[in-house]
Order: C-alpha cells, then sequence, then structure tokens
C-alpha cells in the first residue's frame, strides 16, 4: 500500500518556507517585527498567522469584542491568493431537510445520463435546495466574487455564525450542505472527465471555502489582527507573478489590483499554506520516481466518450468514441478498492493485482483525499478489500 503522506518539493531557503508546519520552526525562523507573506487563505494560513502572533494575547473589551495586545514589535502579514477570500465561519446546524441536494435525486440523475452527472445538473439541484430553503432566489454572483473589503466579510461571516441566516439562528446553507458531505465524493467522482476538470480549474477554492469552514474563535482573532491593522489580504487573480528579487533580497508579488493597476508587492519572508501539491511528479521520493518512470503508476485519467457522428445514418450500429484525457496529476486508481489503474497498450484500462494507494496521492480523484475523515474512509476500503481477499484463501 502506497500511503506516503506529504511531500513538499522545495527545501526551505532564502526565507521560503514552503510548509506551515512545524510551526516551531516559524517561530524561530521567522524574527519579531518582519513582514510576512502567506500564499493561501485557507485555513492554513490561518494557523500560520496565529502562530506568528502568539508573542502577543488576545483580550475582550467592555463590550466583549476581539481585542490583540501585540508585543513591543509585532509582526505583519499579507496573505495573498487568486480570490482572496477566507474561509467561511461554522455556525449552528437547523432542522431544515433537503428535498431536492438527495442521494435519490442523485441516484436518479446519474441513471438518466448512463453513470454521470453534470455539473449544470448538480447546480440546478443545490440551487433549487437553497431557493427552497431561504424562500428566495439566490444571488450567485455575490456567492462567486464578493466585491467587500476582506475585513467587512470576516466580520458577516462571524455575525452569520453567531445569529444565524435561519429562523431558528442556523445557518441554513451549512445545514443545506452539511448533509450533502456523504455523497461529495460519489458527486466528485460521477462527473465526467470534462467536468471534473472544469470543478477543479474553476470552483475548488470556492467549494472548500464553504466546506472547509474555520471556528468562531479563529475568525474572532484574525478580525482582530486585521482591525489593528496587523493583518491584510489580497486577490491575485489568475494572472499573477511570485518571483525571487535578488536585488531587494526578497520576493515579490505582480499581480492587477481590482482597478487594474500592476502591484509589485515585496516581502523578505514567504510561507507556502496552500497545502499538498496536487501533482505526485513533485514529489522527491525516490520510489514515487520509480514508479512514475517505470509506468507502473501514472497521473492522468481517461475516458470514453461518445461523440456525434454528422454523416452517419440510422443503420450505424454504434456512435463513434473517442478516448478524452485528463492528466489530474494524481495517481490513478479505482475508487472502489484504491487499487492503482495504468492504461494497458490496447487503451484498456488495467488495474494492479498487489498495489493500493491512498491519501493525498489521490486527490485528482478522491476530493477529500486529504482530509481526515477521507483518509480512515480510503482506509477502510482498503482493508476490507484485503480482508475480501484473504476470506477466498483456502487454509
Amino acid at each position: 500500500m502506497l500511503a506516503t503522506g506529504y511531500w513538499f518539493q522545495e527545501k526551505e531557503q532564502n526565507n521560503y518556507f514552503p510548509s506551515p508546519w512545524p510551526a516551531r520552526n516559524l517561530l524561530e525562523r521567522i524574527p519579531e517585527g518582519e513582514k510576512v507573506a502567506v500564499i493561501g487563505t485557507s485555513l492554513s494560513a490561518i494557523e500560520v498567522v496565529l502562530t506568528l502572533t502568539s508573542d502577543g494575547h488576545f483580550i475582550r473589551d467592555d463590550s466583549d469584542k476581539m481585542v490583540y495586545v501585540p508585543p513591543a514589535n509585532p509582526r505583519r502579514f499579507a496573505l495573498y491568493s487568486r480570490r482572496g477570500l477566507l474561509p467561511k465561519v461554522r455556525g449552528k446546524m437547523g432542522k431544515y431537510r433537503n428535498m431536492f441536494l438527495t442521494r435519490e435525486k442523485l441516484e436518479s440523475l446519474i441513471a438518466k445520463n448512463r453513470g454521470y452527472l453534470t455539473l449544470e445538473a448538480v447546480f440546478q439541484l443545490l440551487n433549487s435546495e437553497l431557493e427552497a430553503a431561504y424562500g428566495y432566489e439566490i444571488d450567485w454572483k455575490a456567492v462567486v466574487s464578493p466585491t467587500r473589503p476582506p475585513a467587512e466579510l470576516l466580520q458577516q461571516y462571524l455575525e452569520d455564525a453567531r445569529h444565524g441566516d435561519g429562523p431558528d439562528g442556523e445557518l441554513v446553507w451549512e445545514t443545506v450542505l452539511h448533509q450533502s458531505f456523504d455523497m461529495v465524493r460519489e458527486i466528485y467522482l460521477k462527473l465526467s472527465l470534462k467536468d471534473r476538470e472544469r470543478f477543479d480549474k474553476t470552483y475548488t477554492s470556492l467549494f472548500f471555502t464553504h466546506a472547509a469552514t474555520q471556528p468562531a474563535i479563529n475568525a474572532e482573532k484574525m478580525l482582530a489582527l486585521m482591525k489593528c491593522g496587523l493583518v491584510e489580504v489580497f486577490k491575485l487573480g489568475r494572472n499573477y507573478q511570485f518571483i525571487k528579487n535578488n536585488s531587494k533580497d526578497g520576493w515579490e508579488f505582480i499581480y492587477q489590483d481590482s482597478n487594474g493597476e500592476t502591484k509589485r508587492d515585496a516581502c523578505r519572508y514567504v510561507v507556502n499554506a496552500r497545502g499538498q501539491a496536487k501533482s505526485i511528479q513533485t514529489d522527491p521520493s525516490p520510489l514515487t520516481k520509480s514508479l512514475l518512470k517505470r509506468g507502473i503508476v501514472q497521473n492522468e485519467e481517461t475516458q470514453a466518450v461518445q461523440t456525434e457522428n454528422r454523416h452517419s445514418n440510422r443503420s450505424a450500429k454504434q456512435p463513434k468514441t473517442k478516448l478524452y484525457t485528463y492528466k489530474t496529476g494524481s495517481m490513478w486508481i479505482d475508487p472502489e478498492t484504491h487499487h492503482v489503474m495504468r492504461q494497458a497498450s490496447d487503451n484498456i484500462p488495467t488495474k494492479s493485482k498487489a498495489i493500493y494507494a491512498v491519501g493525498a496521492m489521490t486527490r485528482g480523484q478522491i476530493i477529500d483525499a486529504s482530509m481526515a475523515h477521507g483518509i480512515v474512509q480510503s482506509t477502510a476500503r482498503i482493508a476490507n478489500s484485503w480482508v475480501d481477499d484473504l476470506k477466498k484463501v483456502k487454509i
């Protein structure tokens, strides 16, 4: 079983930290008073900030608001990501029960669409569910591309989590999504490769902003740090550069702001908090490199897709098919058993009889591969497969 855990291609050098862990390393290596750039705005990025502000302390003022009391020479932070959005804040679950985004509805769609789901169909179920739960149309533009400043958005997230947006103080959208979490892996796997590629490029960060929420206490601390001017959040967009600036002995982010003006932000210390790289080609492990080189594993999937033949007549026996290839970067596996898969010379996928893979290296198919509950679920499937094999052995 291949279970190599996390890997980081780059080594720590020139004040660049390829990982937020171990936390003690950041505290020991980044001096007080320095400006720190953090790549990413997810939960790991928040952990970086809270780690490097632990030399101060948080208190509540007379109005019960969280306030940060900094040390004499505090570090300052700039968080960068393509969307510039912090995770939503975890709130209270409600009693609402889904009517549209249900397993029965999804299974019906899969049956009608020859074993697959489309992004559009899943979105329609989600939209119908939220509109039914809220009683009004959803402004998806505001959901996908909010325009308010990050501090204002975080304040709103916190207020929503505290007081809810439903009749009993619950978060309605979280109540709806939570009921679908046990189906997320299946939904992702049932998307065609083309739709899965589209989801990965466009919607992954939006999904995890709502799925991997932060506790209210962390949001309060981040908001206190933003209000006292120690933390800023920046949206890079898709077309940005991150370069080493040797003349300034540091690093630079080059991007366009909301007004279309080119910005160049310089910093001496950088922490990469984007999480695990998706491509196993970035894994420096000699084992992984050898498996790839020998073709025992591969980091792309293929799918037979039927195409329209405009010149065919009714007597044609079978519609034409072509192979759609998506280079996910992750190790290709059979998601039911986690056996390693590869493409044979005759273009027929073959399943390894003896090699399994689990964890971050399978993220191209297992959307929650890096999350604790996802690893438990995957490992359980492998264990069950082994037990089934043992039962077949005659003693």
